[in-house]
């Protein structure tokens, strides 16, 4: 939907509902012509450059200069800085709009009185919503907002809100724009400001038509229309015939819609509203598309080229203007054109373009700093209503001084109490941690002393009785019982030193700040490493494995690793032809480690300590068995068991993803 905007810029002293047009500058001539140079002169030169300012820009700009220069002579700032203003709105009606932000920006400078500096805070941020640069625009129509609300100037309160509907409209959020051109539309329509009112009511129009909302847009604009023929207002009734012509368009009435573009066009050859020329040749081509339909194919293409011809004259008016919203949606247009007439690498040039100037105007971050500047608005607002709440609790604050003081109080106690409440909480917090800690320390104090009580007694009662027997009764062994009763203790005393480094690295890894570190671990060297550790061995071990890796602590694993072989090792003690044979592979996309032996199995009470922390069994497997039991714990790995007597047993170690 392509609608031409409505942007207020006239100041209330400038308006006139006597005289508009060349009547009005002629008035306006003759009265200066007997004028003293004094401020009121000031004021008639800034009247002619303003109404200059669509008829000749450039004669516009000398009058404002001359206003300059007269307000200059009289040590008047604010006569200067409305003739800047003057300034810029010529030069930006010629679209030259970085010169005309200087000439507003020279009248800031001359610190004017709040109407002076809200009129051009409110044409600042104008010239920025012509640019797309919405979210300065945006800023600069809040700052004068701000200022206008708080002198009064109702007339400068209902421009500025239609200037930031129009910001909204073009940012595509059509119900925010319509409820700020209704907020101006009630202050005008309450004072009487016909010629704004028009603008308001036109805008409307362009807002129900973009929310599809046909009827009520068509009535917008005929109201529109209606004042803007009683005020001879050709400008804005041009922009608004074009707009009903849209209307009548959307809901089928093409004839009409044709007669009322028609009309449009002819006002703005005649008034050289190149502006409005933009829009009124671009809906021209969009109606003989529309006519095309239905045509022969000769007809069709005849249309079709006189559709491309009007919008090759819309993009001439607008390239002039830099109006880059609308030169994105003639190029959408021409490339539509050129579609249909069989140009695909012409069209999708052109789609290039107004996809380049779309994402200009519509860009995301432009939308983001709206958001942001609606947020400083709120603020605003918020902090206002806290000055006056200020105010209204100072003219109260004797009656209300007791009252305040108790509330104080009550307010310190209230503190008082909830710090002591929360320093308290933390207290039992830290307490239960500490409990808990203790609780853990005692439970691996008995486990530990449990395991010492089990398994290192019966080794040590070994050493001991045949250091005594032979320091006391040397004569009892003979040779072959000495020997048996030396190979005894050696075992003993090799099973004690077993047990104990076991021990070691079991207690280790109850410390608090001993904690896996885990990395990649190719599963293949880990079993080259198992296989040396146990070379001795006269056991055959063998390994299945592919280029498995795993993510784990290898110190961890490695030793539960030595402590299944072993374990196998021993289980074979007896066995001929004794083999272990372990496997790495994937199982339900977990990573699997076996080790199986054809020993003799046991019973499932005998690997009760791989999976509980209270069963304490012998040194030989129990001690083995807290290792890995804790171990495999640590490192996230489960454990299965299946043994069969007489068949051997298989222990799997399970990574899951």
């Amino acid at each position: 939907m392509r609608l031409l905007t409505v942007v207020l810029l006239l100041v209330s002293s400038l308006a006139s509902a006597q005289k508009e047009g060349q009547a009005l500058i002629d008035s306006l001539l003759t009265q200066l012509r007997h004028k003293k140079a004094d401020t009121s002169k000031v004021a008639l030169l800034t009247q002619l450059g303003y109404n200059y300012s669509y008829s000749d820009p450039v004669l516009g700009q000398r009058y404002g200069r001359q206003a300059v220069g007269l307000a200059k002579s009289l040590n008047w700032n604010d006569g200067m800085a409305a003739a800047y203003r003057i300034i810029g709105i010529n030069l930006s009606v010629d679209s030259n709009y970085d010169s005309a932000l200087a000439a507003y920006r020279k009248g800031l400078a001359l610190r004017p009185t709040d109407k002076i500096r809200s009129e051009l805070l409110r044409s600042i941020g104008l010239v920025y919503t012509y640019m797309t640069e919405y979210d300065k625009a945006l800023d600069y129509d809040m700052q004068a907002l701000q200022l206008a609300e708080k002198i009064g100037d109702q007339k400068g309160v209902a421009a500025i809100l239609s200037n930031i509907g129009v910001v909204y409209y073009d940012l595509q959020d059509y119900r925010k724009a319509a409820a700020y051109y209704e907020r101006a539309r009630k202050i005008n329509e309450r004072m009487g400001n016909r010629l704004y009112l028009s603008n308001n009511l036109g805008n409307l129009g362009n807002s129900f038509m973009s929310l599809k909302e046909h009827d009520k847009a068509v009535q917008k604009y005929i109201e529109a229309i209606r004042i803007n023929e009683e005020l001879g207002d050709l400008e804005n009734m041009s922009i608004n015939l074009s707009a009903l012509s849209d209307a009548y368009r959307e809901t089928g009435r093409y004839n009409e819609a044709h007669d009322a573009n028609e009309k449009a066009l002819q006002i703005s050859l005649n008034t050289g509203n190149e502006r409005n020329l933009v829009f009124n040749y671009l809906s021209k081509g969009d109606l003989l598309l529309i006519d095309a339909k239905g045509k022969n194919l000769s007809e069709k293409q005849k249309l079709w080229r006189e559709a491309d011809a009007q919008y090759r004259t819309s993009l001439r008016y607008a390239s002039h203007l830099n109006d880059k919203k609308n030169l994105a949606y003639i190029y959408e247009a021409l490339s539509k054109v050129r579609e249909l007439q069989g140009e695909h690498d012409q069209a999708l040039l052109l789609y290039r373009k107004y996809a380049a100037y779309k994402d200009s105007v519509f860009n995301s971050e432009n939308k983001q700093t709206i958001k942001n500047l609606e947020d400083k608005r709120a603020i605003e607002v918020r902090d206002k209503q806290l000055q006056v709440n200020k105010v209204a609790l100072a003219a109260r604050e004797r009656e209300q001084l007791f009252l305040v003081v108790g509330i104080v109080l009550l307010v310190t106690i209230g503190g008082l109490l909830f710090y002591q409440s929360r320093s308290r909480r933390r207290t039992n917090l830290k307490l239960q941690s500490l409990n808990a800690e203790l609780h853990e320390a005692d439970r691996v104090k008995t486990r530990f002393f449990s395991i010492l009580n089990h398994d290192l007694r019966a080794p040590v009662a070994h050493l001991i009785s045949f250091l005594k027997l032979q320091r006391e009764s040397p004569e009892l062994l003979d040779d072959q019982s000495r020997e048996r009763m030396e190979n005894k203790t050696m075992a003993s005393a090799e099973n004690l030193l077993e047990a104990m480094e076991d021990m070691l690295l079991w207690t280790k890894g109850q410390m608090e700040n001993f904690r896996p570190k885990p990395r990649t671990v190719i599963l293949s060297q880990l079993f080259s490493e198992v296989v040396a550790y146990f070379d001795h061995a006269d056991i055959d071990i063998k390994f299945e494995h592919n280029e498995l890796s795993l993510q784990t602590d290898p110190d961890y694993l490695k030793t539960i690793l030595r402590n299944l072989t072993a374990n196998s090792i021993k289980a074979l003690g007896d066995t001929q032809n004794g083999t272990i044979k372990w496997r790495a592979f994937v199982q339900n996309e977990d990573i699997c480690i076996s080790i199986a032996d054809n020993g003799p199995g046991a019973p499932q009470e005998q690997f009760r300590a791989l999976f509980d922390e209270k069963e304490v069994v012998g040194i030989k497997t129990g001690l083995g068995m807290h290792l890995i039991r804790d171990l495999g714990k640590a490192i996230g790995c489960a454990i299965a068991v299946n043994s069969e007597q007489g068949r051997g047993t298989t222990i799997t170690l399970i990574f899951r993803k």
